[in-house]
């Protein structure tokens, strides 16, 4: 599957007519129709739950982002419902039987050889959202730091992704259960990941927007800024959270639970595995045993193993891949397939740069 680059510059209203023109073949009614009903079998939801939910959610989305998809609609000529749908539905709940508490993902953070800090991550999720198919967007929006998101097309939030002040960041879920405190403004986890990377040109910077705001569920956020090459991990509930600095030559590796939850009494790592857990052990062994030097292949390889790459659950697999040189800022990606072709070891890998990289990081 190849990647798609959207160039969507402008005010939100503009970006996101940009947007909406480029995706009309996503909600052309039959498409749509297959994709949440695909969707809604993986997760146990009727199209009326997902409008529901849908119109919820957007109700609670920062205004500057309700603009946007609002333009993406009078972009694409569908009503606004339509979009909600398409962007949503992924992320819905069930109302039967559900999935796993959000994405499973792998990653990996170190300095290599060339003495740069590189990055890579699986994201595993649900096979029906590759029926959009996969692009990197670039946004450019005033008195904002350009953007460059990669993942399923028509997303305007960002699972991965970087800026034109090099940092790079990425998110996993996490199990949360505080509450978001009184007087502190809370974004969909998506949402919030993107504000961040429009906001913030450093760790410190970053560090003090999570401080700031909250988040409907927990995450962790992966960040590394190239310039430096300087990288933690930032454990994050609804509220609070903790910072792990990544070591300048000790690989650092995450899946989806708390970094100081013991690990050596866990039985040993299956092939089949696709519990976080497991997923964690057979990433660290593949870098403590065969120590990552080369960029992106060895990378590449680490998040193509068997235990580490999701390939068996019904719905889950590794829908797409990523490996970044942070200070070249040039993404590697691949992604899978529908039909379940994990992507890590399947999918063709592209290299992908924004259009700022060669010229000066500029916020408008």
């Amino acid at each position: 599957m190849s990647l798609r680059i959207d160039h969507v510059p402008g005010t939100p209203e503009e970006s996101g007519y940009i947007h909406g023109r480029a995706l009309r073949d996503l909600v052309a009614p039959a498409f749509l129709a297959a994709y949440t009903e695909a969707l809604g079998s993986a997760i146990g939801f009727g199209p009326d739950s997902l409008r529901t939910q849908g119109l919820a959610w957007l109700d609670q989305l920062p205004d500057h982002f309700v603009a946007e998809i609002r333009g993406m609609a009078d972009g694409a000529r569908v009503p606004l419902g339509s979009m909600v749908d398409l962007l949503f539905a992924d992320i819905a709940r069930p109302e039967r039987s559900g999935v796993p508490d959000g994405p499973m993902c792998s990653a990996v953070t170190t300095r290599l050889e060339d003495q740069k800090r590189w990055v890579g991550r699986n994201c595993d999720w649900l096979t029906p959202t590759l029926m959009r198919g996969v692009s990197a967007v670039v946004h450019e929006a005033p008195h904002r730091i350009p953007i460059m998101a990669v993942g399923i097309r028509g997303d305007i939030d960002v699972d991965t992704g970087l800026n034109a002040e090099g940092l790079w960041m990425h998110l996993h879920t996490l199990h949360a259960t505080d509450a978001v405190p009184d007087g502190r403004p809370s974004i969909s986890w998506l949402f919030w990941a993107r504000e961040a990377l429009e906001t913030c040109g450093d760790l410190d910077a970053l560090e003090a927007f999570i401080e700031r705001t909250a988040r409907d569920r927990g995450v962790f956020v992966v960040a590394a800024e190239g310039r430096t090459g300087r990288s933690a991990v930032f454990e994050c509930s609804r509220a609070s959270y903790r910072r792990h600095e990544a070591g300048e030559d000790v690989p650092l590796c995450v899946t989806n639970h708390a970094l100081d939850r013991p690990h050596r009494a866990m039985a040993p790592t299956s092939p089949n595995a696709s519990g976080t857990i497991s997923r964690r052990q057979a990433l660290q062994r593949l870098v403590d045993a065969d120590r990552p030097t080369r960029g992106p292949d060895d990378l590449i390889a680490s998040l193509a193993a068997p235990g580490v790459e999701m390939r068996t659950p019904t719905w889950l697999r590794t829908i797409y891949s990523a490996v970044a040189d942070t200070r070249a800022q040039t993404v590697w990606f691949a992604s899978g397939t529908p039909e379940g072709q994990p992507a890590a070891s399947t999918g063709r890998w592209d290299a992908v740069s924004p259009p700022w990289v060669g010229r000066r990081a500029v916020v408008r």
